[in-house]
């Protein structure tokens, strides 16, 4: 007689590991948003004709694609230069006479969730607090 396979029994997640899931789900995000907008810059080089200003934006990015690689990690530094890389564009975010452009209304909510994550306390700080 063939017996039916074993379930695993249901352990339910503990704070902390909801805490992570919600972290590394919020990073993964923002590693999409990071890539959207790096390939939304690059592509405008055929979207209009050669200026300064346009390969400087797909200067930047290129700069957006590979700290999406970084993103993919778990360190803290990539979420750092993302941030500031977001924050240097503010001001043409904020300037009254530019055009509507998506690339610079997807870097707000990326600078959002950076800084989220920044100051969202890490599972070792989490650790040293319960001892």
């Amino acid at each position: 007689m063939i017996e039916p396979p074993q379930l695993p029994d249901f352990q339910p997640m503990t704070a902390s590991e909801k805490a992570s899931q919600i972290r590394e789900r919020l990073r993964l995000l923002t590693m999409l948003l990071a890539l959207s907008t790096g390939i939304l810059l690059v592509a405008q080089l055929w979207q209009a004709p050669l200026t300064e200003a346009l390969l400087t934006g797909a200067g930047r990015g290129v700069i957006f694609i590979l700290l999406t690689l970084g993103l993919m990690g778990t360190q803290r530094l990539s979420l750092i230069l993302t941030a500031l890389v977001c924050a240097s564009s503010l001001p043409d975010l904020l300037a009254v006479n530019n055009p509507v452009n998506l690339s610079l209304w997807l870097e707000l909510p990326i600078l959002l969730l950076c800084m989220g994550l920044l100051l969202a306390p890490t599972e070792t700080h989490a650790a040293q607090e319960m001892h």
